[in-house]
Order: C-alpha cells, then sequence, then structure tokens
C-alpha cells in the first residue's frame, strides 16, 4: 500500500500562497487523481517518483520508505522502482521503440533483456515498432511505448500522468481496456492522473479529487460523480445544474423533501434538514428528460414547465438550456432534437427524477 503525506509550498501567486497539502493512500488496483488543470496532481506523482521533494512529509510504500522528512530520508529515483509515464511520453527521440524499452531494463545478460523487450511487445500489441523511432509512430504507439518501458523495470507502482491526452477516442477507448488489463496481471498499485470524466470512471476502483492542493473528496468515481458532497466538488466533477434553495417540508413515509429554488418547486430524497433552511442541489444535465408533453405515466417526482432559451450543439450532443423558473441545462442527442423539433422558444416538459437531484453539504 502506498501511504503518501506531502507538503510542498511552491511560493505565491497574486499574493496567496501555493501550496500542496495532501494524506492519500492507495492499495492494489487504479487510484485515479482528478482534478483541474492547476491542482497539484502532477506534482504529487513528482514527489513519489523522487523527482520532487516535499517540504515535510512522508511516503511509503509497503515497507519501503521513499521520503520522511523527520528521520531525514529521500531515496534517489533509481531506488525507488517506480514506473512513471509521462503526460507526452518523453521517449528518446535518438533511440528506437526496441532501445527506449531496453533502456529500462535491468536483466542479468543482453540476451534475457531483448527477451524481456519482446514479451513487453507482444503484451501491447507493438511487435511491428521495435525497430521505428519515436517520430515514426502514431500517439497510440508512442503511448504504448512509454507503457512498456516504465512497465521494464519491474516496478512496484505505476504512476501514469493524463497518459492520454493526446490520442483519439477510438485509440483511448482500446488503451484504457490495456491499461486497466495491465494493472490486473501486475497486481501493483497504479496512480492515474486525468481531468477526463469517462477515463476517471472506467478505470478508476478509488478516486481521489483535487483542487488547489488539497483532497476535497475520494471514493469511487461514480458515487463522487452522481453524489458530490458539496458545491465545489460539484462542479469541479461536471454537475452543470447547482442551486441554492430552502427545505419547504417533508414526506418521511415517501422519502421525500420539497426545495423551493426561486419560483422552481422540486422533490428530493428526504434529507430531514429544518424547515425554512438553506440546501445546495445539484442535477447532472444528462439526467434530465425533455418531453414535449405533459406526462402523467412517468416514475419521475418532478415534472417542470419551461420554455428553451438557449441551443448549443456540439459533435455528439446538443446542450439546452431551459428556463423553468430556474435555468437548467440540460444535455440530449442531435436524433432528439430532430424527433421533438426542438427550437429556441419550444415549450417543454423536464422530467427529473428526485434521486437525481443530490442534496449537498
Amino acid at each position: 500500500m502506498l501511504d503518501a503525506h506531502i507538503q510542498k509550498r511552491f511560493g505565491s501567486v497574486n499574493g496567496h500562497p501555493v501550496t500542496i497539502d495532501v494524506h492519500m493512500k492507495a492499495v492494489e488496483g487504479i487510484t485515479v487523481l482528478f482534478g483541474p488543470s492547476g491542482a497539484g496532481k502532477t506534482s504529487i506523482l513528482r514527489a513519489i517518483a523522487g523527482v520532487l521533494t516535499p517540504d515535510q512529509g512522508r511516503i511509503s510504500l509497503g515497507d519501503t520508505v521513499y521520503f520522511d522528512s523527520i528521520a531525514g530520508i529521500s531515496l534517489p529515483v533509481q531506488q525507488r522502482k517506480v514506473g512513471y509515464v509521462f503526460q507526452n511520453y518523453a521517449l528518446f527521440p535518438h533511440l528506437t521503440a526496441e532501445h527506449n524499452i531496453l533502456y529500462g531494463l535491468q536483466a542479468k545478460t543482453p540476451a534475457l533483456a531483448r527477451e524481456r523487450a519482446r514479451e513487453l511487445f507482444s503484451l501491447l500489441r507493438i511487435e511491428k515498432t521495435a525497430a521505428r523511432y519515436p517520430n515514426e509512430l502514431s500517439g497510440g504507439e508512442q503511448q504504448r511505448v512509454a507503457l512498456a518501458r516504465a512497465l521494464a523495470t519491474d516496478p512496484r507502482i505505476m504512476l501514469l500522468d493524463e497518459p492520454l491526452s493526446a490520442v483519439d477516442a477510438a485509440t483511448r477507448s482500446l488503451l484504457l481496456e490495456e491499461i486497466s488489463a495491465i494493472q490486473r496481471r501486475s497486481g501493483i498499485p497504479f496512480l492515474y492522473v486525468t481531468h477526463n470524466y469517462s477515463e476517471a470512471v472506467r478505470l478508476g476502483s478509488t478516486m481521489i479529487v483535487i483542487d488547489e492542493g488539497k483532497i476535497v473528496q475520494e471514493g469511487p468515481p461514480m458515487e463522487i460523480f452522481t453524489a458530490p458532497r458539496t458545491e465545489p466538488v460539484a462542479r469541479l466533477v461536471g454537475t452543470e445544474n447547482v442551486f441554492i434553495g430552502r427545505v419547504l417540508h417533508h414526506s418521511p413515509e415517501d422519502g421525500i423533501s420539497a426545495i423551493e429554488i426561486d419560483a422552481c418547486r422540486v422533490e428530493v430524497p428526504y434529507n430531514g434538514l429544518a424547515i425554512g433552511s438553506p440546501v445546495t442541489i445539484g442535477v447532472r444535465s444528462e439526467d434530465i428528460i425533455v418531453s414535449r408533453d405533459y406526462l402523467t405515466q412517468t416514475s419521475a417526482r418532478n415534472v417542470l414547465p419551461g420554455i428553451i432559451r438557449q441551443i448549443t450543439r456540439d459533435i455528439d450532443k446538443v446542450e439546452l438550456v431551459v428556463f423553468c423558473g430556474i435555468r437548467l441545462k440540460v444535455s440530449v442527442t442531435q436524433a432528439t432534437v430532430r424527433k421533438l423539433n426542438l427550437q429556441v422558444g419550444t415549450e417543454v416538459y423536464l422530467l427529473i427524477k428526485a434521486l437525481a437531484l443530490h442534496t449537498m453539504a
């Protein structure tokens, strides 16, 4: 198990100190470090690898202490047995793919080293790249070579810093499967840095949300995405609709609490808060269903009439802004827009299940 307590100050920006102060643990499986750019995710990896020295703290993996500021311990990088895959892969441009991998091998003989390299090429299905240089490889091939080079050192832990940011969607999907399979076979902890929602959910057994150098929530990825505990975390994990309302009344027998948000009234799972107390509510845009008709035969506790105020089209989805006493962002498909003939000014009904409305602290 990795146990890392890291404190590091980097000076200040606009008069505010920039610091990292985290205490995190990672066991077997893939632990995702999630957060915006500049949150401190890469610095945490660098401190674990030994590239960055904390001001204070302690970092250990099992019985091996990598760093202890009190005991005066700071193992050099080469003694930590850490595999590191950088965002830009950091392959040696003057070496072939094979020699990039051989560089990290510590086999007893050249023959054993080449045999191990062939095993890694086969594992990652990149046998045809062996004699090619990095500039002759695709983004996916470079990523596989970087993974193989990191694995060649027989690491006790793997650190991956946004390794898929430069590959296309189809390649990303394949590589996510490979990374997950490699972790299961190796049985060692993986720390995976990303701010991509789908990568976090597909890979992570645990997710640690980092913001401004601190841990703001941790747990299973889907639990955090669907039930963030605070408004800042909700916004970090992409909850597009966050509102402050007040408690109107409770129906404990139905498991429901009624909340008033400006001119809108919604029902959410029972929360037991005092009547009249303020409460923050969040709902993801994809958890809202759009209808042109008022539906009565539905399990949704909330059927809100509204008018489309804005339509924004993306490659694979459309975002609607619907005013129903509050402005709600709603994510739908292009097909839904065509089928329902949705336009700015169209009157619609928004269907929201109570369970989709999450109460935050």
